[in-house]
């Protein structure tokens, strides 16, 4: 580990932000980053990794939501960005210029290690984030809506 900032990921052996790495539960002195994590899984279950489009009525205001998240938002086109969590692809914005946020029913679900930190994180940068609720079945969780009506569940199984 080289300050508070940053950790060497055990697999790449690069430098990433801290918030970018998983500890293993069995070995805590390990730390993955997101992107080999993702491309372990990926190798090791043989499935396909889902990254959900977005239809978005406004690139710049979902640009604005995404960063006070604090994630990376990474243009490609006027028309379509990608939405980063350190090198991995967490969502894909595409701009609809006729989609009414009221109607939109696009949603996913965004599995988390601690989602009581990502909610006080999302709160205090005054986004719309529901309470955190226990669900019957095991899920801790809470919700957010992007301004084109997206729906976001993020949460863990505990």
């Amino acid at each position: 580990m080289s300050d508070d900032t940053s950790t060497t990921c055990g697999c790449c052996g690069l430098a990433r932000p801290t918030a970018d790495v998983a500890r293993l539960s069995s070995h805590p002195e390990i730390a993955v980053c997101g992107s080999c994590v993702h491309g372990m899984a990926g190798r090791l279950a043989n499935r396909p990794s889902i990254t959900p489009i977005f239809p978005v009525h406004d690139m710049a205001a979902a640009h604005d939501f995404w960063t006070r998240a604090g994630l990376r938002v990474d243009e490609y086109s006027p028309e379509y960005a990608f939405v980063m969590f350190g090198d991995s692809e967490l969502a894909h914005l595409d701009l609809r210029a006729g989609l009414d946020p009221a109607t939109n029913a696009a949603a996913c679900y965004v599995h988390i290690p601690d989602p009581h930190e990502w909610h006080r994180r999302w709160k205090s940068q005054g986004l719309p984030v529901s309470d955190i609720v226990v669900e019957p079945w095991g899920m801790i969780e809470f919700s957010v809506k992007d301004p084109s009506g997206n729906l976001i569940r993020m949460g863990r199984n505990d």
